[in-house]
């Protein structure tokens, strides 16, 4: 069963960034490009590292991990480059307003 949680506001996120948030036991990281928003866990799937301490490229909506460069879509998850193989889990990611909604399992 998943729950609908409030991660942030519209203005915590500027554009063509990211910022990695704690709810409970999870670390989220957000994303946005332009005016559309993303999250994905905040770890690396190949080794425990911040994603959002690394780099995001907004043209190919990817970010690169700033511990061994491993490059995940922000979109689907997907593992892009090695040294990670495995995808980062994604959430669906909704505005109430101002509010920024994560759907979290």
């Amino acid at each position: 069963m998943s729950t609908i949680v409030q991660i942030a506001t519209l203005a915590d996120i500027p554009a063509n960034s990211m910022r990695g948030f704690v709810h409970g036991d999870q670390r989220i990281a957000l994303y946005r490009i332009g005016e559309t928003l993303y999250a994905t866990d905040n770890i690396c799937s190949h080794e425990e590292a911040d994603l959002t301490d690394g780099w995001l490229e907004p043209d190919d909506c990817t970010v690169e991990c700033p511990l061994h460069g491993a490059r995940f879509s922000i979109a689907t998850g997907q593992a892009l480059s090695l040294p990670a193989y495995r995808p980062v889990a994604v959430y669906p990611v909704t505005l109430d307003g101002e509010l920024v909604l994560v759907e979290l399992p």
